[in-house]
C-alpha cells in the first residue's frame, strides 16, 4: 500500500518522436518569472508533450524539476504530498512521510523547497484527474506559502480554481489555452513526415488542418490511419460532427482496421491505466502477456512504455476513453468481467487501492468487502489510506459491512477519525458482544482491543491499573512482526501509564513504541514517542533530560516539516512548558505566542499538548501581566474543552485558576468560592484510590487543597493531603509533583512547630531541583517559601558550593520578581521597548538593542498595546507620551 510508483514523477514516453515547439518553449521559459503558468486544454492537445520538452530543456539549466502525473488515487491529500516529495527528492527519504496528515505534510514540501537556492518547478500533470475540494485548497495552501523561488505549472483538460485571479492581478500567472497549443499546418507536415504516412497534396494538408482544427490527436490518428494504408483524409473533410466525435470515429477506424483478436485485446486491456505482461495475462486469461504488449506497441496502436526499462506500459488517454467508454455501452457484462478480474490481479499483487478501484467499477460489492477485508479493513486508515476505506465502505450495504467483523471495525475507525464518537462507541460495543467472545480467532480479539483502545483513548476515558496490565498481557497474543498494531497498541498503554501515574511502567513499552514506528520508516508517529518520553522525564522532574530531548525532537521537526507545522506546534507547547519550569518567561511567551493560536485551529490536538499550552502561558500571564489577563487565557481554554469535550483540560483550567488565586494572594474569599464551584473536595480526595478518573487533576486539585488550607491556616487538613501526595510521588517516582509537596509540607511542618522535619523538606526540595534548573516552583509558590528560604540562606554555613549558588539565584530571582499591576501601568520592560519604538526602530532592531527575541518583543508590544488601548505602532507612541508614559521624542534614528 505504501509503495509509490515511480514513474509517475517523470513524463511518459511517448508514441514516436515529438514535434519540437519552439514557440510554445520561449514562452514556457516566462514560468520560471511567473508564480503559476496553467495550460488548460481539452484531450490530446499535446499538454504533456509540450510540458515533457520543457523539463529537458530546464534540466540543462540547472533548475530542480518536480514532475507529477496525477491520476484519479492522488486525490488522497496523503498520497499526494508523499508523490511531491519523491518529485523534489527523487525517492530520497519520502518513506518518513508515509502517516503525515495533510497540514504536516505540507509544512515538510514547504521546508523541502527552502532547501534550495536554485529555481524549483512543480508541474503537475492531468491536474483534472484529482481536482476537487481538499485538492484545491491544499495546492493553493502550498502555492501562497512555498518559496519565491518556487515555480507552479498546472495541466489540466478542465480549468481549475487555485486563486489564480489573485496571481493575475499581480502579473504573476501565464496562462496557455487550446487555441496555443493547436497545430499550424508545417507542424502538421511534421507529424505526418515522421510517422512515414505517405505524403499529401498542400491543399490536402491544408483542408486537413482546417477540418480538425489544428487539434494534435486528431492528426496524429490520421497519421496512424494513413500508415496503415487507410485513407480517410477526404472522408475526414466531409465530416460534419464535433471535435470530440471526430477523434471517436479516427478511434473507431484505428480498431476495425485490426484483425477481431487484436481488437479484443485490445478493449480489454484498455481499461487499465498502467500495463504490465501479469496485467494482461490476467484480464485475458493468457500466459503471454509480455509478448503481447510488444507486438502492439510495435503496431502503434497508441500504446507507449512507461519508462526506457518498459517495465509497464499505457495507451493514449483519449484512445483509452474511447474504448473504455465503448465497452461499457456495447458489452456491460464483459466491461464489469474485466473489471472484476483487474481487481483480483491487483489485490494480489498487493495493490490494495487499484484493486478496490476496479472491484466498485466491477459493482461486485463481495469483491469490494474481500479486497477490503483481506487488505488490512481498518489498518489502512491507520496506514494513511482513509478516503479509500470510506469509498469501499460507502459501496456496502449495511448488512456486507456487518457481516465482517473486520469491516465492522473499518466502520467504526472511519468514525472515530470524524470525531463521531458516540455512533463510534455504540457500534464498537456492539461489534465487541458479538464477536469478542473467548472463542474468537486471538488475532480478531486482538484487533478489536487495539480499536477499543483508540476509541476510549479519543473519548479521554479514565482506565485502572487492571485495565493496563491486562493490556499489557495482550501483548504475549500478538504477532511479533505486526508492526503496525504493535506501535499503535504500545504508545497508547505508554501514555495510559502517563496518565495514570504509573511513571515506572510508561517507558519500556514507549521505546517499544517508537522501535516499530522505526521498522515502519514512519518518522512522523516516532516523533510523538519523543514528545511522551519528555513528559514522563517531566513528571520525573528530570526537567533537563526532557528539554534535551525537546530540543533534539525541535530540529528534526524543523529539518523534516518545517518550523511553523502542527508538530511544530506541539512541540512549543511542552517546550515552552519547560522553559516555564526554568524561569525563562520571556522564551515560553515567544513560543506560546504563535503556537497557541496555532493549536487552536487544530482539529487534532490533544489533551495534553493543550493543557501544556494553556496552563503555560495563564502562569506566565500572570507573572508578567496580570490575572486577567490568565484567567482570558484559561477562558480560552474552557471553550476548547467544552468544544471538544475535554473534561479534563476544562477542570485543569480550573484548578489552575484557583491555584493562581492562592499563590497571588487574591482575596481568600475568591478562591473559596472558585474551589467551591470545583467541588474541589471530590475532587482531591479521589487523590486517594489507585486509579482515580484523572491523576493530573487529583494530583492539581489535592495540592491546591493543601495550600488553600495553609492560606487559611489550617495546617493539619494540609497535612493530611500532603502525605497522600508524599506516598503517591515517592512511590511511583513522580520527583515533578514531589517537589511542590516538599515544598508546602515545608509550611505547613513549619506552621505546626515542626521545625526541623519542615527545615528537611525544604532541603530536599532544593536538592531536586537545584541540579536540574527547577525554579519555578519556589517563584510560584512564593509566599509559602520565602519564610524557608530566608532561615536556609542565613544559617547557610554547611551548604556546598552548588547548593549555595542555587539558593543565592532563587534569592535574587525572588527579589526580582515584582507583583504585575492589572491597572494599566507599564513595567520597566514594556517602557524600554516602547521608548525604542518611538524612535522608529523595528522589533528586529529593538530586540538586538535589549537582547531579546523578536517573538518576545512582539508579545511584549501585544501587551503594551492592549494596556494603553491602541491596535497600532503610532498610536501607542503618541497615546504614550499624551500620557507621560514616555518622553517626547526629539527626533528619530538617523537612517
Amino acid at each position: 500500500m505504501h509503495e509509490l510508483i515511480r514513474t509517475k514523477v517523470a513524463p511518459p514516453i511517448w508514441l514516436g518522436s515529438q514535434i519540437r515547439r519552439d514557440l510554445l518553449l520561449g514562452r514556457l521559459d516566462d514560468a520560471l518569472s511567473r508564480r503559476m503558468t496553467l495550460i488548460h486544454a481539452p484531450a490530446g492537445y499535446g499538454k504533456t508533450s509540450l510540458l515533457s520538452q520543457w523539463r529537458r530543456r530546464c534540466e540543462e539549466r540547472s533548475i530542480l524539476i518536480g514532475w507529477l502525473t496525477l491520476e484519479r488515487e492522488e486525490a488522497d491529500l496523503q498520497r499526494l504530498a508523499r508523490y511531491i516529495i519523491l518529485a523534489l527528492d527523487d525517492g530520497a527519504g519520502e518513506e518518513t512521510f508515509a502517516d503525515l496528515p495533510p497540514r504536516t505534510a505540507l509544512s515538510a514540501i514547504i521546508n523541502r523547497i527552502a532547501r534550495e537556492a536554485r529555481p524549483v518547478v512543480l508541474i503537475f500533470d492531468d491536474f483534472h484527474r484529482v481536482e476537487g475540494t481538499e485538492v484545491n485548497a491544499f495546492l493553493q495552501s502550498l502555492i501562497r506559502l512555498a518559496p519565491s523561488n518556487c515555480h507552479f505549472v498546472i495541466a489540466s483538460r478542465d480549468y481549475p480554481w487555485l486563486g489564480q485571479s489573485v496571481l493575475a492581478a499581480e502579473e504573476q500567472l501565464t496562462e496557455f489555452t487550446s487555441d496555443d497549443l493547436k497545430f499550424n499546418q508545417s507542424e502538421a507536415e511534421a507529424l505526418l513526415d515522421r510517422a512515414q504516412a505517405p505524403g499529401l497534396p498542400e491543399d490536402t494538408l491544408a483542408s486537413l488542418v482546417a477540418r480538425s482544427e489544428g487539434w494534435p490527436i486528431a492528426l496524429q490518428l490520421t497519421s496512424l490511419s494513413l500508415g496503415r494504408g487507410i485513407d480517410h483524409v477526404r472522408q475526414i473533410a466531409r465530416f460534419s460532427g464535433s471535435a470530440s466525435d471526430l477523434a471517436r470515429y479516427l478511434s473507431e477506424q484505428v480498431l476495425t482496421s485490426l484483425p477481431p483478436e487484436t481488437q479484443d485485446l485490445v478493449v480489454a486491456t484498455a481499461l487499465l491505466d498502467r500495463l504490465t505482461g501479469e496485467a494482461v495475462n490476467a484480464l485475458c486469461e493468457r500466459a503471454d502477456g509480455w509478448l503481447v504488449l510488444e507486438r502492439l506497441e510495435q503496431q502503434g496502436m497508441f500504446l507507449t512504455p512507461a519508462s526506457e526499462a518498459r517495465e509497464s506500459y499505457r495507451y493514449h488517454q483519449l484512445f483509452a476513453e474511447y474504448l473504455r467508454d465503448r465497452l461499457a455501452r456495447q458489452d456491460i457484462v464483459q466491461f464489469r468481467r474485466l473489471h472484476g478480474r483487474a481487481a483480483r490481479h491487483f489485490a494480489a499483487s498487493g495493490a490494495i487501492s487499484a484493486a478496490i478501484d476496479h472491484a466498485l467499477l466491477a459493482r461486485d460489492g463481495a469483491l469490494v468487502a474481500a479486497i477490503l477485508e483481506d487488505g488490512g479493513g481498518w489498518r489502512l486508515i491507520a496506514q494513511g489510506h482513509l478516503a479509500l476505506v470510506e469509498a469501499a465502505l460507502a459501496h456496502l450495504s449495511t448488512g456486507q459491512i456487518e457481516a465482517s467483523p473486520r469491516l465492522g471495525l473499518a466502520a467504526i475507525y472511519v468514525q472515530i477519525k470524524h470525531g463521531q464518537l458516540t455512533r463510534a462507541r455504540e457500534a464498537y460495543d456492539r461489534l465487541a458482544a458479538e464477536a469478542g467472545s473467548s472463542d474468537a480467532p486471538a488475532g480478531l480479539r486482538a484487533e478489536l482491543r487495539v480499536v477499543g483502545d483508540t476509541l476510549a483513548d479519543c473519548e479521554n476515558l479514565p482506565v485502572t491499573l487492571d485495565d493496563l496490565l491486562a493490556r499489557e498481557a495482550l501483548l504475549r497474543a500478538l504477532p511479533a512482526n505486526d508492526h503496525l498494531v504493535l506501535a499503535n497498541f504500545t504508545e497508547t498503554l505508554a501514555a495510559k501509564y502517563l496518565e495514570g501515574g504509573w511513571l515506572e511502567r510508561a517507558l519500556e513499552p514507549l521505546l517499544d513504541a517508537r522501535g516499530h514506528y522505526q521498522a515502519l520508516g514512519l518518522l512522523y508517529s516516532e516523533v510523538f514517542t519523543h514528545f511522551l518520553e519528555a513528559r514522563i522525564r517531566h513528571a520525573q522532574g528530570r526537567i533537563n533530560d526532557a528539554a534535551t530531548i525537546m530540543a533534539g525532537v525541535r530540529s528534526l521537526i524543523e529539518a523534516n516539516f518545517g518550523p511553523r507545522c502542527d508538530l511544530a506546534a506541539n512541540c512549543a507547547a511542552f517546550e515552552a512548558e519547560l522553559f516555564y519550569e526554568r524561569n525563562r518567561i520571556d522564551e515560553a511567551q515567544a513560543l506560546l505566542d504563535w503556537a497557541l493560536p496555532h493549536l487552536e485551529q487544530q482539529s487534532d490536538a490533544r489533551v495534553d499538548v493543550y493543557a501544556a499550552a494553556y496552563l503555560t502561558a495563564a502562569r506566565c500571564a500572570a507573572s508578567r501581566q496580570g490575572l486577567q489577563d490568565a484567567f482570558a487565557i484559561l477562558d480560552r481554554a474552557q471553550g476548547v474543552a467544552a468544544a471538544r469535550r475535554f473534561r479534563p483540560l476544562g477542570l485543569l483550567a480550573s484548578l489552575c485558576r484557583l491555584e493562581l488565586l492562592v499563590t497571588t494572594q487574591a482575596p481568600t474569599a475568591d478562591a473559596i468560592a472558585c474551589a467551591q464551584a470545583l467541588d474541589l473536595d471530590a475532587l482531591a480526595d479521589a487523590m486517594a484510590l489507585e486509579s482515580p478518573c484523572y491523576r493530573s487533576v487529583a494530583t492539581a486539585a489535592a495540592t491546591c487543597r493543601a495550600a488553600l488550607s495553609l492560606a487559611l491556616g489550617d495546617h493539619d487538613r494540609a497535612l493530611a493531603d500532603l502525605a497522600v501526595l508524599h506516598r503517591w510521588a515517592a512511590r511511583h517516582g513522580a520527583g515533578r509533583a514531589l517537589v511542590d509537596t516538599l515544598l508546602l509540607q515545608s509550611q505547613a511542618l513549619a506552621t505546626a512547630g515542626r521545625d526541623g522535619e519542615a527545615q528537611g523538606a525544604f532541603d530536599a526540595a532544593v536538592d531536586m531541583s537545584m541540579f536540574q534548573s527547577l525554579v519555578r516552583p519556589f517563584l510560584d509558590w512564593e509566599r509559602f517559601v520565602r519564610p524557608a528560604l530566608a532561615g536556609t540562606a542565613s544559617g547557610g554555613g554547611g551548604a556546598d558550593r552548588y547548593r549555595a549558588q542555587f539558593l543565592s539565584m532563587l534569592s535574587r530571582a525572588l527579589a526580582a520578581q515584582t507583583q504585575p499591576c492589572d491597572d494599566g501601568a507599564l513595567n520597566e520592560a514594556e517602557a524600554e521597548i516602547l521608548g525604542h519604538l518611538s524612535q522608529g526602530y523595528s522589533n528586529k532592531e529593538i530586540a538586538r538593542l535589549i537582547g531579546m527575541s523578536p517573538d518576545t518583543v512582539k508579545y511584549r508590544l501585544k501587551s503594551i498595546f492592549r494596556k494603553i488601548g491602541v491596535d497600532k505602532r503610532r498610536d501607542a507612541v503618541r497615546v504614550a507620551q499624551e500620557r507621560g508614559l514616555i518622553e517626547p521624542a526629539t527626533g528619530t534614528r538617523s537612517s
